[in-house]
Parts: structure tokens; C-alpha cells; sequence
């Protein structure tokens, strides 16, 4: 992993860029002045700007709020998110296999509305179960009686976030990719959406024809998701430090660990060209 101090050095090798959102343009209260800058500068010298996120809303819903954030639409090419990538995959993954009824056991009334869901109160009368929104300050322990009841049931259970963690106005929370992983490790069936899973990345390819995924280069801050992700598609990577990960960098028992896993082929402590 080489350290660079700006992007500019390295840019001319890749023709597409996949920006991470939380962590590496904004800490979704404001965006990161640096971070904007790079993507007017790699807009400037006409390169791809794709922005992927882990978000368990709509496509539209994440760009309505980039612009709130002062990210404006030409700023970037293509924007997706894993809720994007799961409402598309609902009919032919979903509800083809398992039925429509919907266990929401951790998913606002808002997202309801947006998935378009036909939800029930018990699991019993569940054909999969949804988990997109944790409360902040919830642990593993608020979810083990529902998984038990859905082991015994076989239930299937839909994450439309797969992080593990998100960084909330400095505190990180648990994500509902962390009970989805809790789920798998029991024995349970688990449809994950999003970094660093197929789907997202298969969407992008087809959209844009890349034909070779050495011309592309991934951005974030997640060494499960972003960098691991990365990987999986041959693509290179920039790992962000200050990110999800900044205590971890400090600890180099842990920053060892990760590295001997994951392989970002360059590392930058914020955003800068």
C-alpha cells in the first residue's frame, strides 16, 4: 500500500472513479471541502464519476440529499445505492422464491412506503424478514429473539445496508449488516445488497461498458466493503484513513491484521487531489 498526499499523482492511470459517500465526500452533515474540489478536478480532465453507496434508500432520495449536502448533479456521472440495488432485485430474488409478506423487523414507515412492502406484525406469517434502519444505540442482543424465532421458521432475511458501522456525528453505530452477518453466522439465509457484493458493481459495469477493471479505481473508507469490494472486481483501491477506520490506523496490531486481509493499492488520510 503506497501513501499519496494527492489523487492528481495517480489519476491519469484510471479512467472511472467509484466514490464511497460517507466517510470520503461527507460526514452527512457537511461535505468535505477537499473531497469536492477532487471530484470538480476529475470532472475537469473528463473522467467518470461514480458515487456507490452503502445507503438503504433510493437512489433519488441519496441525490436529493448530495445537493443538500452542496454536491450538485455535475459533479458526478452516476450515482447507485444498495436500497436502489434492492428494490430492483426485490420481484425476481424476493418475492418469486420466498412470497410478499414482509416481517419489517427493523424498517421505518417511511422505507416501507418506498420498497412499496406488504408488511405483517408477526414473523409467523412472514415470507422473509427486512433490515434496513437500527435505532441509535442498539446492540446485537435487541435482534437474537427475532433471529431465533426466523432460524426456527427458515425465514429469509433481506439487509439493504450491508455495513457493519456508520459514523454518526462522531460515534459509531451499529449497521444492519452486522445482525445479517450475526444471521449467516447462526445458519440463516441472508440477501445482502450493496458493497461489496456483486449486484452493485455489475450495475455500474453494464451502465458505463467498462471493459477493463484496471481502468477503474474504488474510493473508501471500509476495508469490508469498499476495499474488499474493490477486489472482488479486480479493480484498484484507495483506502481513506480518516474514515470508519481512523482509530484502527493508529493500533498497528490492527492496521497489520487488516492489511494482511485486505490489499488497497493506496492509502490518503482525507480526500485531496
Amino acid at each position: 500500500m503506497k501513501k499519496i498526499t494527492s489523487i492528481k499523482s495517480i489519476c491519469d492511470q484510471y479512467d472511472y472513479f467509484l466514490f464511497d459517500q460517507w466517510g470520503v465526500l461527507h460526514n452527512g452533515l457537511n461535505v468535505f471541502e477537499d473531497a469536492k474540489n477532487c471530484l470538480q478536478k476529475l470532472k475537469s480532465i473528463k473522467k467518470k464519476i461514480i458515487l456507490v453507496s452503502n445507503s438503504s434508500r433510493l437512489t433519488n432520495y441519496s441525490i436529493k440529499n448530495l445537493r443538500m449536502l452542496g454536491i450538485d448533479d455535475e459533479l458526478y456521472d452516476y450515482s447507485i445505492t444498495s436500497g436502489q440495488i434492492a428494490f430492483d432485485s426485490f420481484a425476481k430474488d424476493v418475492f418469486e422464491k420466498y412470497g410478499e409478506k414482509c416481517f419489517p423487523m427493523s424498517l421505518s414507515d417511511e422505507k416501507v412506503k418506498m420498497f412499496n412492502l406488504k408488511t405483517v406484525k408477526n414473523i409467523k406469517n412472514a415470507n422473509f424478514s427486512i433490515i434496513a434502519d437500527i435505532p441509535s444505540g442498539s446492540t446485537l442482543f435487541d435482534f437474537t429473539d427475532d433471529l431465533k424465532i426466523m432460524m426456527d421458521l427458515k425465514t429469509p432475511l433481506v439487509c439493504t445496508n450491508p455495513d457493519f458501522q456508520v459514523d454518526d456525528k462522531g460515534t459509531l453505530e451499529m449497521c444492519g449488516g452486522t445482525i445479517a452477518q450475526l444471521y449467516e453466522d447462526m445458519g440463516g439465509t441472508v440477501l445482502r445488497y450493496g458493497k461489496p457484493y456483486e449486484p452493485i458493481y455489475s450495475k455500474i459495469i453494464d451502465f458505463f461498458n467498462i471493459k477493463s477493471p484496471k481502468k477503474v479505481l474504488a474510493i473508501g473508507d471500509s476495508f469490508n466493503h469498499d476495499i474488499l469490494g474493490a477486489m472482488n472486481q479486480g479493480f484498484d483501491s484507495l483506502f481513506i484513513e480518516n474514515g470508519i477506520h481512523r482509530s484502527d490506523v493508529k493500533d498497528l496490531e490492527k492496521i497489520k491484521w487488516y492489511l494482511g486481509k485486505f490489499k488497497p493499492k493506496y492509502c490518503q488520510f482525507m480526500l485531496k487531489f
